[in-house]
């Protein structure tokens, strides 16, 4: 049992962390017994939970993590989820006996089209139905990576009937991490999936993260290497059509220099066809970039609006109920901020000019615009 002292630094021993134990009855939120929890969290994806239980000595098993599983809501049928469990167990038929898709929502026709309690929403999207296909298709995937995988492909059609716009995206990042509600490495998978089977756009997954429903994980890991995995999928989609770009640039050079030397007219006439599809694909790609590096411009503007606003909204509070403004929370918070400018500094440096004329002016708060003020010495 002296694995992780060996691998965190060899004069430590177990003994010397046992403070982390007691500070965890009595101060949770106390940096020390957090890092440890992190820490047993991130193992945990390396290992199973009794591997990990049985090698870390008997008093720090309270600083677990709870073991990973998932959250079915409508595995078994209450007063409160009737009806939208029974169109689960229906949805299940369909998908085992391979029925089409407009059978597959037939099953879901009992459900309201708004709404799971009766409120309104704006804009409208079928609310029950999303929770009824996105937790049925996980719990049919959920026995490995590519069981999911091979259901969000198969069922993608289903998927985007009932997620028709930005507000039932989000919604259905809000499922999803209410079924792996302790399981957040897969949760971190399924935003990777999500982004690649297109299903959702990297800004509805900067939204859900940066919702009231995420706040109380803003001091977890896991919530931070969403952020990352969102952003480093839209700089490396930018980087990858770039590459496709110039490739289709070079085979025109070519094709033009074939037409060019064409020995008669025929030929130059087919050459010249060769050359009008080569500019088709060149455009083609010029589009895609622009609409990625949109889209790319448009997820960083909403990361550091959002830090920028929690940010603000607990610094009012704070002096609204005189509280302390500097706790853990809000340091960890802005350290974040500080560390997503500096990280992807290279991308960042292209939209200073409208960071600095939106988002950081001068009427923002103080501590908030030093991270900025900071971040301009540093790439200077």
């Amino acid at each position: 049992k002296q694995w992780y002292q060996r691998r965190v630094r060899d004069h430590w021993t177990w003994s010397e962390w046992e403070e982390c134990v007691k500070l965890n009855k009595t101060d949770p939120n106390h940096p020390k017994p957090k890092f440890l929890k992190e820490v047993f969290l991130k193992l945990l994806w390396l290992t199973f939970y009794e591997k990990l239980k049985d090698v870390i000595p008997d008093e720090f098993v309270t600083l677990l993590p709870v073991k990973p599983g998932f959250n079915h809501k409508f595995a078994e049928i209450t007063p409160e989820n009737s009806l939208q469990a029974k169109c689960a167990k229906a949805l299940i038929e369909s998908i085992k006996n391979k029925e089409a898709l407009d059978m597959m929502l037939g099953s879901l026709d009992p459900l309201p089209d708004g709404a799971i309690d009766g409120r309104e929403l704006d804009p409208v999207y079928p609310e029950a139905k999303l929770e009824v296909v996105i937790q049925t298709i996980l719990r049919v995937g959920c026995k490995s990576i590519s069981h999911i995988s091979v259901a969000l492909n198969r069922f993608r059609d289903l998927i985007m009937a009932v997620m028709p716009n930005q507000d039932a995206k989000v919604s259905c990042l809000k499922i999803t991490f209410s079924f792996f509600k302790t399981n957040h490495q897969l949760m971190c998978i399924m935003i990777e999936k999500y982004l690649n089977f297109q299903l959702i756009e990297p800004s509805c997954i900067v939204s859900w993260i940066f919702s009231p429903y995420m706040l109380p994980h803003f001091d977890r890991l896991y919530l931070w290497q969403m952020l990352d995995t969102t952003i480093k999928f839209c700089i490396k989609r930018c980087d990858r059509i770039k590459l496709e770009l110039e490739k289709s640039k070079v085979k025109l050079n070519d094709k033009k220099e074939q037409e060019a030397g064409a020995p008669d007219p025929d030929i130059a006439e087919k050459r010249k066809q060769l050359v009008q599809a080569a500019e088709e694909e060149v455009d083609h790609y010029v589009k895609l970039l622009e609409d990625a590096e949109r889209s790319q411009k448009e997820v960083f503007l909403i990361v550091v609006q959002r830090f920028i606003m929690i940010l603000t909204d607990h610094i009012v509070r704070s002096e609204q109920e005189s509280r302390y403004t500097q706790t853990l929370w809000f340091r960890c918070t802005r350290d974040r901020l500080r560390q997503t400018l500096v990280k992807y500094r290279r991308e960042v440096k292209r939209y200073m000019v409208t960071l600095q004329t939106l988002l950081f002016t001068p009427e923002i708060e103080p501590k908030i615009l030093e991270c900025f003020t900071q971040f301009k010495g540093y790439i200077a």
